[in-house]
């Protein structure tokens, strides 16, 4: 009976112990410092951030010309092989020009001979001219004779038809000169086209630059029937390249004119080139459902080390900060898996999140109608939408259990546009868009306090590289400990 007692005893004490622990581990819990939940962390700092768009692109010459032949003949002389340097009007190829030269000797031939015509018939005229002037004389005198000339009415009827016959040759004659003439003008044109083709035979370069590419050898037969065949590319300038790169249409927003450009190519892998955006073409590609678009980088080619048809590794930066406050990306990216409750322990529950919001929106609206110069009905307009928008996400976020984060955050950001674009105007809307490049992003990090609690902070995240995410603003200062992931439990 006394083994018994002392059994019992200790079983009461020992779950007295447990229960005691099970309290406190509840309470713990409740407090939300998660004692038993390691976490990584890192110390917000200061420190350049660039924040760049990677990609690759083909090197290409700044001007390209193909340089062909409008004429079908036999190549007779080449002048210019790859890598020689020309100048404009440079002569580098010859095709053979017997045939045209032919050509042009008929065409003088027949100019000459349509010379001759009209220099006959221009006096066949002078010959009607005179003839005419001959008749005239007669039928005046005849008619002024009157009845003293002792003609009969049938003999001044036949003079009369003489002398109107006389007419119809002189108007045939310069009808024939007219023709003769515009024969002589026939022929001339027919010269100078002989005379332009022969010309062609000489083929010359329309620029001053370098022969990358030749098509042709001495007596190979080119033929220009439907379009003129390519016998060389001419680069106008290896000096400067250029370099087009496909971006991607997630990154292409980040990318504008005068961006800084760093690349590499394969033949030099410790050398790095530098060069800029020229321009970004708004014509898409569209391969296999990704959206791409076109990006013209020019460069300097010290040396012309860099050639035609190189790939080159480029990387765009699309901004710079020289001595910001940083945070690891892995920070930005995390978020604990009872989050809704610490924020309501924090004292940035629903309740007062919702008047933040409200305040913030409000400000919001007021930065756009300074920034976008909206009339009054404009920001009226945009502050009942706005206000129905998030009356709507509210009801959502309720029924979906709360969660603001990830695809949910995306729709919420597509919404929020859909109002703007409604009520913005075409040049309003581009001037928003051009802004939304850097404009900061709000974000809730997660930090460690000295008593080792998570607590959130509010803040704005500005450009982030590779391994770092900017602070543009908000409730976080050089040297908070911030928590990158949950620790990976040790056995």
């Amino acid at each position: 009976m006394s083994a018994l007692r002392s059994y019992w005893r200790w079983a009461a004490i020992l779950a007295a112990v447990i229960i005691a622990a099970g309290v406190l581990f509840l309470r713990d819990g409740a407090d939300g410092a998660a004692p038993d939940a390691d976490y990584e962390t890192a110390a917000a700092d200061r420190g350049p951030i660039s924040q760049s768009v990677a990609t690759s692109g083909s090197v290409r010459p700044l001007v390209t010309v193909q340089v062909g032949s409008q004429l079908s003949g036999q190549v007779a002389e080449l002048l210019a092989d790859f890598n020689s340097e020309v100048a404009a009007g440079q002569l580098i190829a010859r095709i053979d020009p017997q045939t045209f030269q032919t050509r042009v000797e008929a065409a003088r031939a027949e100019k000459a001979v349509a010379s001759a015509s009209l220099t006959a018939r221009r006096a066949e005229l002078r010959r009607a001219q005179a003839f005419v002037a001959q008749r005239k004389s007669d039928l005046d005198r005849y008619e002024g004779l009157g009845d003293e000339a002792g003609l009969a009415d049938v003999e001044l009827d036949s003079i009369r038809a003489q002398h109107l016959a006389a007419v119809a040759d002189l108007d045939a004659a310069r009808a024939q000169v007219e023709n003769a003439a515009a024969t002589v003008v026939q022929r001339e044109a027919a010269v100078i086209q002989s005379e332009v083709d022969l010309g062609r035979t000489e083929i010359r370069s329309p620029i001053d630059g370098v022969v990358i590419s030749r098509s042709v050898d001495v007596g190979q037969t080119v033929a220009a029937s439907l379009s003129a065949p390519v016998l060389f590319e001419i680069a106008q300038d290896l000096s400067r390249i250029q370099i087009e790169a496909d971006v991607n249409e997630a990154d292409i927003g980040a990318v504008g004119e005068g961006n800084p450009v760093s690349f590499n190519v394969d033949a030099y892998p410790a050398r790095s080139f530098t060069g800029s955006v020229e321009t970004v073409r708004l014509a898409p590609t569209e391969l296999q459902n990704v959206v791409t678009y076109t990006v013209i980088i020019h460069a300097d080619n010290p040396g012309r080390v860099l050639y035609p048809g190189m790939t080159a590794t480029v990387e765009i930066t699309t901004g710079q900060r020289a001595d910001t406050l940083r945070i690891p990306n892995a920070a930005a990216r995390f978020e604990p898996a009872n989050a809704a409750t610490l924020l309501e322990n924090s004292g940035g529950g629903r309740d007062r999140d919702r008047g933040d919001g409200q305040r913030r929106r409000g400000g919001r609206t007021a930065a756009l109608a300074e920034e976008l110069d909206l009339s009054d009905a404009q920001q009226k307009e945009l502050q009942t939408r706005m206000r129905e928008l998030f009356a709507g996400a509210r009801g959502a976020g309720g029924q979906n259990g709360g969660g603001g984060s990830g695809a949910n955050a995306g729709d919420r950001q597509k919404r929020r546009n859909a109002v703007l674009k409604s009520v913005l105007t075409d040049a309003q809307w581009q001037q928003y868009q051009a802004g939304q490049k850097d404009r900061p992003r709000p974000k809730t990090i997660w930090v460690l306090d000295v008593d080792g609690n998570v607590e959130p902070r509010r803040v704005r995240l500005g450009i982030a590289d590779r391994a770092y995410t900017e602070i543009a603003g908000g409730n976080l200062e050089e040297g908070d400990t911030v928590i990158t992931r949950k620790a990976t439990p040790r056995s």
